[in-house]
């Protein structure tokens, strides 16, 4: 009988661990699930010429839904959005789309996979937007 009790003990404390150590993955997983940090890794620097690109297919490409100062205007704000998803995500949402099934979505296809990762670059850096943009505040 004693034995059957530590059998008991030993078994309760190991489901306590286990469901411990699920619960600790869950959590390392990050805010969106996609089994990665939210951190962000920009492998260089952007050169000034990359970076005017990016600003120039931004302004092309994401402007009307996104806004002038990445605010947002019918799809989100992109302001810290490398905070919220790695290189590799933001890449893959630019060239893939996203939001299929909701009533505004990204349609893919609106980037070539140089332009998406040149795009989740300059992103993911953390734009530096000219003073004179529209909503900035500061005169021309």
């Amino acid at each position: 009988m004693h034995f059957i009790r530590n059998i008991r003990w030993v078994l309760s404390l190991l489901i306590v661990m286990v469901m411990s150590i699920g619960a600790e993955h869950a959590y390392a997983k990050g805010k969106h699930g996609h089994g990665k940090t939210n951190q962000t890794t920009v492998s260089q620097p952007l050169s000034a010429a990359e970076e005017q690109q990016a600003r120039t297919l931004y302004s092309k490409t994401c402007v009307a839904c996104h806004g002038q100062r990445l605010e947002g205007v019918v799809g989100p704000s992109l302001v810290g959005v490398g905070s919220r998803y790695s290189l590799t995500k933001i890449e893959q949402i630019a060239q893939r789309g996203k939001g299929k099934n909701k009533p505004v979505s990204m349609p893919a296809g609106l980037a070539t996979p140089e332009e998406a990762r040149l795009l989740a670059r300059w992103l993911a850096a953390g734009p530096k937007l000219p003073a004179d943009a529209p909503g900035s505040g500061q005169a021309k």
